[in-house]
């Protein structure tokens, strides 16, 4: 080891210097967080969680987690779900009539496991293939447009972690449709303009303003600044806009199936 020191070029050795003195330095001010820190700080220090994440980019817990609260949140309001479903298909524009009464009937006669397997599956590659997308949005903007260097797995490990907000979302909006006995219950800035016009672009545009997804849009700014070494407002700027083109797009494709 010391035979190939000795051999290194100078500038090289200078190099290997500084980067030994940067992940010391790293190492003496990045805090060490346990499991249960880390679910408390994604809360309540942000700054502090992702600071702790940019070093050890760990995406399994969250990710676990909100996978088994969309089950349980699916399963609870199973009878709401379904009667939603029906509801869409009624009102829809693209189904042919003759296709909506066997669509219907389809879904009345979904035994409870069936209806629990598609619960599970959907849950399970519904949402890993969504924070892949997102993670991956994240790399090809932060590393090839604005020149930063971070890796898929902090990606995905920021989107997931941020994506913690939805555990919360989900036991809110779970208790308001049980309440409501409907699952057409808001957070957003859609309180403010009548549920018959749900299909209308204003509708679902305010309904992106939602307090939740506020939330996980900070979190994922923070996050990306931290992991990225942006300025703040290099960051908001980027994920706000990313959101606002994901929003423009999503109103865009439901339009297709209603």
């Amino acid at each position: 080891m010391t035979e190939e020191l000795i051999n290194q070029d100078p500038s090289q050795q200078n190099e290997n210097s500084s980067l030994q003195n940067d992940q010391e330095s790293e190492g003496q001010t990045v805090p060490k967080l346990t499991v249960g820190q880390q679910i408390i700080k994604i809360f309540t220090d942000p700054i502090t969680f992702f600071q702790h994440l940019r070093n050890n980019p760990t995406w399994l817990l969250p990710l676990a987690l909100i996978i088994l609260m969309s089950i349980a949140f699916t399963s609870i309001t199973k009878d709401q779900m379904l009667e939603y479903r029906k509801q869409m298909i009624l009102d829809s524009e693209k189904i042919p009539e003759e296709f909506k009464d066997k669509s219907i009937e389809q879904i009345e006669n979904m035994t409870p496991s069936a209806y629990y397997v598609q619960t599970v599956l959907g849950s399970v590659i519904g949402i890993v293939i969504v924070y892949a997308i997102g993670a991956g949005l994240f790399l090809v903007v932060g590393n090839f447009f604005l020149g930063g260097k971070a890796t898929f797995k902090q990606m995905f490990a920021l989107f997931t972690w941020a994506n913690m907000v939805s555990i919360v979302e989900m036991l809110v909006k779970m208790i308001l449709i049980l309440q409501k006995n409907s699952v057409e219950v808001y957070t957003s800035l859609a309180l403010l303009m009548d549920p018959a016009k749900s299909k209308t672009f204003l509708f679902q545009l305010l309904n992106a303003v939602d307090i939740f997804a506020i939330w996980k849009v900070i979190l994922w700014a923070i996050g990306f600044g931290i992991i990225y070494r942006f300025s703040a407002k290099k960051s908001y700027i980027t994920v706000i806009s990313l959101y606002i083109v994901y929003v423009l797009v999503s109103i865009g494709f439901s339009r297709l199936f209603v």
